[in-house]
Formats: structure tokens, C-alpha cells, sequence
């Protein structure tokens, strides 16, 4: 198993491995593609975005997976199964220490969470964690 370096803070994101969780998720039944993309952007985001800063967060996006883009063909992995997923959040870290704090407030499970639940099928809900190695950043490649 590879080894985790605990950082800090204060180091670089380049120097050091952040941690990264990605939830993936799937709309609610009872809503559209274009109802969960739209209310998962702003209203959703903008819910979380300002507590998550507050909390020590270094990156938080949304990836949307609207059907027409997910079923496109590309000319590379065509016969490869499609994950079967409206979008994923990703939260970075700069260490596992700041997502088991994230647990411990109760702002996501008093605010967040209703809405959560209105826009997503709980029971699809998906994560993974681990950490990111960048190897291409701003169109250049960079040392790992």
C-alpha cells in the first residue's frame, strides 16, 4: 500500500500529496437531467462552497454528467462499460484530518443534507478516496 505523507497546510499542493474524496451521485428520480444539473449548481453549491472554504478545503468542484455528453463516442475506450452516474463531487484536502473534522460539524447534516436528499437517489450514492498526483498542470507537464 502506498504510502500517505500527513501534510500541512502551509506546504504546497505540489509538494505534497493532497487527499481527495469523490462522491458520485444520481438525480432523484422525481427530477429531470436539467432540474438536478441546474438546482446541484446553484443552489447546492453555493449551499456548501462557503462552509467548505471556511473549513480548510483547498478545492471543491462538481463534475456533471449530463446524458448526451456521457453517451458521446470518442474514438478510445468505445466498448468500455459507461459509469453509470449524473455527476461526481470532488473534495481535496491537504490531509485526511480535515475531512473527519468536516464530519464532526453539524452544518452539512442541519443544511445540506435536505437538499441533498431533494436532488439526489441516496440509496446510488458512491465514494472513493485517496490522493492525487498531478502530472499536467496549466498545459505543462510537471515532475511528480
Amino acid at each position: 500500500m502506498a504510502e500517505v505523507k500527513n501534510t500541512t497546510a502551509q506546504e504546497s499542493p505540489k509538494t505534497q500529496r493532497m487527499i481527495r474524496l469523490d462522491i458520485y451521485v444520481k438525480k432523484h428520480p422525481s427530477i429531470t437531467h436539467e432540474e438536478f444539473h441546474e438546482r446541484w449548481s446553484t443552489v447546492h453549491g453555493s449551499l456548501v462552497k462557503g462552509w467548505l472554504a471556511e473549513k480548510g478545503i483547498y478545492r471543491y468542484t462538481q463534475f456533471h454528467s449530463p446524458p448526451e455528453l456521457t453517451s458521446a463516442s470518442l474514438g478510445i475506450h468505445d466498448d468500455a462499460k459507461i459509469l453509470d452516474f449524473d455527476g461526481h463531487a470532488e473534495v481535496v484536502v491537504p490531509n485526511i484530518d480535515v475531512l473527519r473534522q468536516l464530519v464532526k460539524d453539524n452544518f452539512f447534516a442541519d443544511h445540506a443534507t435536505p437538499d441533498q436528499e431533494a436532488i439526489t437517489d441516496m440509496g446510488s450514492v458512491m465514494r472513493i478516496i485517496g490522493y492525487e498526483e498531478v502530472h499536467i498542470e496549466n498545459g505543462k507537464a510537471v515532475e511528480v
